[in-house]
């Protein structure tokens, strides 16, 4: 709690340039290396523009109820009905017809403006539907004065590293597994975890934004190379089709079971499918296979306003990705078979499976 004041109060400093040239470096850098914080940034100077259009709307508000308390409607009636001049009726007229143009204009004003707040919450609203399911595991914010001394010392560790988790599934025998490019985004340090509890240190070593797609290099003599159990299903794959997948959105690697409910991601997206299957921060970057055990896509992430509805890149995507590595750094081609899987029930399926999936650990 006592991190998160501080944080507050650095953030309302940085929107309000009061921190020095080094500071508001140090800061600007922090909200690079993490995305919660810059999430948070995001959100508090939101919060200060939403804040700002009401306190406007509330003075055209006042405004209009002073204009409506000077217009005294029945006395100026009166008064043109007891005179009997007609310059003194045309004066009445045009004092009449000028204020309620007065009133009529600001109350226009009022409602585009409020109409202005309204589109604009919305939008935010539709942008926030969309969220990530990467893991925080140990999200520890450090002072400005913690940060500055982190940049000042590189030869060491920081002294409070975040630390987030996703999942990643191997793409080979070899050592290489793909997980989600956001998983690993900015990450000091990865490793990977088997389901025995065996952790290896990896190395980001192809990644690709557009898709949100990362390939992991184990790089840790003790891992033992096997051939994979499943195959890559580059097809389009049919609307109400069985799918699942394994991830860890806990410390132990857990199931889920779904059906593919469009053939396009979040709002529209044709490299993806969504999904009705239960996902949870941790599932970023699991396999999404179909009942042959085949992987047909990799989870990225869910909608936010309903339970779940998930996101997954299309696997055509990953083949490309993985036949546009450069020469030195491609897999081996273990898709080229047919699932070993096939005809297995599901129990069987998820024993063979475990040893090829992993959870991934990142360290900022």
């Amino acid at each position: 709690m006592k991190e998160d004041m501080i944080l507050l109060r650095e953030i309302e400093r940085y929107l309000e340039g009061e921190m020095s040239e080094q500071e508001k470096t140090a800061f600007e850098t922090l909200r690079h290396t993490n995305p919660l914080v810059n999430k948070q940034v995001e959100e508090h100077q939101l919060f200060l523009q939403h804040l700002g259009n009401y306190g406007k709307r509330q003075q055209l508000q006042t405004k209009l109820n002073q204009i409506h308390q000077q217009l005294d409607m029945p006395s100026l009636r009166k008064q043109a009905q007891e005179e009997n001049q007609t310059a003194r009726r045309l004066t009445i007229r045009r004092r009449t017809i000028t204020n309620l143009a007065a009133a009529a204009c600001i109350a226009l004003v009022t409602s585009l403006s409020t109409i202005a707040v309204i589109q604009n919450v919305s939008k935010n609203k539709s942008t926030a539907q969309y969220e990530d399911v990467r893991r925080v595991l140990n999200n520890i914010q450090r002072s400005q004065n913690a940060i500055i001394s982190d940049m000042n010392s590189k030869s060491r560790a920081p002294l409070n590293p975040g630390t987030y988790g996703g999942t990643g599934f191997a793409v080979s025998g070899n050592g290489y597994i793909v997980t989600n490019y956001h998983v690993v985004a900015g990450a000091d340090s990865v490793y990977v975890q088997n389901n025995k509890g065996e952790a290896f240190k990896a190395i980001s070593i192809f990644e690709d934004i557009s898709s949100d797609l990362a390939v992991l290099k184990i790089a840790d003599s003790s891992f033992k190379s096997q051939p994979l159990p499943y195959a890559l299903k580059p097809q389009s794959v049919k609307l109400g089709e069985e799918v699942f997948t394994m991830g860890f959105p806990r410390d132990e690697i857990v199931y889920g079971k779904g059906y593919i409910s469009a053939k396009t991601g979040f709002n529209g997206d044709t490299t993806a499918y969504q999904v009705s299957i239960p996902v949870n921060p941790g599932n970023s970057g699991a396999p999404l296979l179909d009942s042959k055990g085949d992987v047909v896509g990799i989870v990225t992430g869910k909608q936010t306003t309903s339970d779940g509805i998930a996101f997954a890149v299309k696997s055509a995507h990953l083949k490309h990705l993985l036949d546009e590595m450069p020469k030195d750094k491609q897999t081996r081609k273990d898709w080229n078979h047919k699932s070993r899987l096939e005809g297995m029930n599901r129990v069987d399926q998820i024993k063979k499976l475990e040893d090829f999936v992993y959870m991934v650990k990142v360290y900022n």
